[in-house]
């Protein structure tokens, strides 16, 4: 029989302290995690209390400018999402808020058919922003509310 030549080297020694750094790492992103998406919930549900009152005004420059400011939230979800990470439901209501509040925005400032075109396109993305909201408050743990307040103001115009 032959004796095995096979030693053990250090370098698995190394694999305990790596595994722990990682796991704690990992923790850590999550807890980084957990902390954005709730501060992104609460932008987007003080958003939507600003567009619904924007949309009761007929105020299109506040409509645009909460779009605008909207738009950041968007912006850095595309770029982790180009950079290999995901795009949260939070992120996906802001993105259809911001679409309400500049279609309903473009389409107070307009007459006619234009504006009833837009109007009916700033209906369609509230719908999609009240569905991807319903997520947002499961992803970020919060209690589920209705988010009906855009349509209402939507349907009174």
């Amino acid at each position: 029989m032959r004796a095995s030549t096979r030693r053990f080297s250090p370098r698995w020694l190394a694999l305990g302290p790596a595994a722990f750094s990682l796991i704690a790492a990992s923790g850590v992103v999550q807890a980084q995690d957990k902390a954005q998406l709730s501060a992104v919930h609460r932008q987007v549900s003080a958003a939507e209390v600003s567009v619904a009152k924007a949309i009761s005004a007929s105020d299109s420059k506040n409509l645009f400018r909460i779009g605008n400011e909207l738009g950041r939230i968007i912006e850095a979800a595309l770029e982790r999402r180009e950079n290999g990470g995901e795009v949260s439901s939070c992120e996906m209501a802001a993105h259809s808020l911001a679409f309400v509040a500049v279609s309903a925005s473009d389409g107070l400032a307009s007459k006619g058919e234009p504006r009833k075109a837009l109007l009916e396109d700033a209906a369609s993305a509230s719908s999609d922003f009240r569905k991807d909201m319903l997520a947002c408050d499961k992803q970020a743990g919060q209690k589920t509310g209705s988010h009906t307040s855009v349509d209402k103001a939507l349907r009174a115009l």
